[in-house]
This record gives structure tokens, sequence and C-alpha cells, in this order.
């Protein structure tokens, strides 16, 4: 036997028309608002009572009536956007999903052209440097002639490279920090407290300096020490031309 509803069709119009999602409804009228079940059986009484709740929003910070309003008086996706309050290259892709979901016309909208450099950044930056340092290793080794393997688990080392039969387990590190005329790269570990490498567990340090200056680091010449400076490993540069910043 179905449970009896704790709320009335009055209780439910006044919950949706104060909220701004089903789960602010379910709190309105008492309910447990993570209750799945409880959202399809509110949602179902307030689609019976043909209940409006398009300004729902959920986390969105724009409801769908705004959207409906953005997208009639914009000529592009990013005047849509920029009407919404929202920034960023995903922000139109996010915004377009609900557009085709919500069976909104936007045929007078310009279409968005990913080719387009206008929006791109063109210009290496030291912030992107930490989250690079992997693939700018592996292209160097793999311009050489290495085959470059990628561990499937977290391990003490980033690379496996393979030349002649010969495999090398690669530690590779990144550095922005300038002491003086030299760049300092910790080679331990972060944590609760840092821990440096033993000769069991890489065979090198892979470097890449501020300039984007690649080190091969034997780990026999750097192994135990939590940090360095590059200035007294220069015999260990690899050739190549630095950057210039923008």
């Amino acid at each position: 036997m179905p449970r009896a509803r704790s709320y009335t069709d009055e209780d439910l119009v006044a919950a949706v028309l104060s909220s701004h999602s089903w789960r602010g409804v379910l709190r309105v009228l008492g309910l447990t608002a993570t209750s799945s079940a409880a959202i399809r059986s509110v949602r179902r009484h307030a689609d019976a009572l043909q209940l409006d709740h398009s300004h729902f929003r959920g986390q969105r910070t724009w409801s769908e009536q705004q959207l409906r309003t953005a997208v009639a008086k914009a000529r592009t996706w990013q005047e849509v956007a920029e009407s919404l309050g929202l920034n960023g290259g995903s922000s139109q892709s996010t915004i377009r999903g609900h557009v085709v979901r919500l069976g909104i016309d936007a045929e007078h909208l310009a279409p968005i052209r990913p080719d387009s450099q206008q929006e791109l950044p063109m210009g290496p930056s030291r912030a992107h440097l930490s989250r690079s340092g992997s693939l700018l290793a592996a292209g160097w080794f793999s311009l050489c002639g290495y085959q470059v393997s990628w561990p499937l688990e977290p391990c003490r080392y980033d690379l496996l490279v393979e030349h002649a039969g010969v495999t090398q387990r690669i530690q590779v590190k990144t550095t922005t920090v300038r002491t003086g005329r030299s760049w300092t790269v910790w080679l331990s570990t972060t944590g609760a407290e840092r821990v440096p490498y033993a000769v069991d567990e890489i065979d090198a340090f892979f470097v890449i300096d501020g300039d984007l200056r690649y080190y091969l680091i034997p780990v026999e010449r750097a192994g135990g020490l939590h940090a360095i400076q590059l200035s007294a490993y220069a015999s260990y540069r690899l050739s190549g031309t630095p950057v210039q910043w923008p």
C-alpha cells in the first residue's frame, strides 16, 4: 500500500514556488532531501498538478527561464555565457547541452568554432610546467629513439624507457625556483615528511628547469638528497635551446 503523503497539494505548490531545486522542495516539505525516491514522488505529484518549475536551477547559478532569455537576446554562444555570468571555454559546451536538452531554439546563434585561436592561450607559461614535465620528458626520450612506457599504478618512477635492450626507471622533476643564478629542484617526495629516492628505486632523474633546459642525472649522483642546485650538475645538461617565456 502506498504511503500517505505528509503534505497537501497547497503545500507542494508553495514549496515549488519558493524553491530552486527539487531538494529544496523536499526541505520545505520536511522530507529527506537526499532521498531519490522522495524526489521522484514529489516531482510526479508536481507534474500531475502541472506546476511550473522552470525556475529551478539545481547547483547552477541561473534558471531555465534565464537561459531561455539569454539565448533569445544573444547573437553568439559567448554572449549567452556572459549574460549568465559564466566564463571559460567549457561553459559554452555546458550551456549547449542544456539548450539541446530543453529544446530551446538556438539556430540564430553563431556556431562555436573550436579551431578558432581567438580564445586559446598561444604561449607557454611556467605555471603549467609541473603538470607538463612527464610529457616533455617522454617526448625527449621518444625523439632520441627510446621506447617509452607509463606505469599503470603509482610508482616511485614516472617513466620506463628502453633502448637497445636496456630499461631505465626515470623520475621526472621540474623547478621554477631560482636561487641566485641557479635553479633549485626538490628531488624528494612530498607528504607528511620529505622522502629522498634510494638508488634501488629509480635509475635517473630527468629534470626540467624554468628555462626548459633538460638534465638527465643518474641517481648515484643525487640519490639520498632532498634538493640540489642545478648549476652543480651542468655536465648532465642535455642539448637544447632555453625557451623565451612571454
